[in-house]
């Protein structure tokens, strides 16, 4: 097994612990659901999963300015506060990169807005793997802000800003501290 595939073997095995660790919900939470109109709330036993994907720009990699995947999922606690797992890929023509890291999120409902738009502030921690001179696996933690905009009852629009802090190390010249990345996906 390639160390990039053993790395995304732990980053699926890590999510899969996180999502039983916040297990059913012993007493009622108020969940969202995110609708076209106005958000309502549910009760629920448990609370509610939403799930992600983006497409988009990772830069300062040990290869420079990457192109960037991620997945994610997002079980919500409360109305605004939910915890999940955020997979990034970055994808150059020397480099394949994942980062793995578990995420807190708080959502903002913007005013005037019907409960549409959100602002997300999130932060996480994790690991990341890089193979481009030679391999390194460093801590990984993201901190960011995006937007979330509901179409309709199921799907929205998103776009993240995310500020990575590392310590990655590939070989002669290529560490780095920071890497910023910005991507627009859809959420369900």
């Amino acid at each position: 097994m390639k160390p990039a595939e053993k790395v995304l073997a732990w980053a699926l095995v890590v999510g899969m612990v996180i999502g039983l660790i916040w297990g059913p919900a012993a007493h009622s939470v108020q969940a969202a659901e995110q609708t076209g109109e106005t958000s309502r709330n549910v009760e629920s036993a448990s609370p509610t999963w939403s799930g992600g994907a983006a497409i988009g720009f990772l830069s300062n990699t040990p290869d420079g300015t990457a192109f960037a995947f991620n997945l994610h999922a997002d079980r919500f606690l409360q109305r605004n506060v939910s915890l999940g797992p955020l997979v990034q890929l970055g994808f150059t023509g020397d480099l394949t990169q994942v980062g793995f890291s578990g995420q807190g999120k708080y959502w903002i409902d913007l005013p005037e807005t019907d409960n549409r738009a959100k602002v997300v502030l999130q932060a996480g921690i994790g690991f990341i793997h890089a193979d481009f001179f030679r391999n390194d696996t460093s801590w990984l933690i993201p901190l960011g802000i995006g937007v979330d905009y509901a179409l309709t009852r199921t799907v929205s629009l998103t776009g993240t800003f995310l500020l990575n802090f590392t310590d990655l190390d590939t070989g002669p010249g290529t560490d780095t501290n920071v890497m910023p990345g910005l991507t627009f996906g859809v959420r369900f």
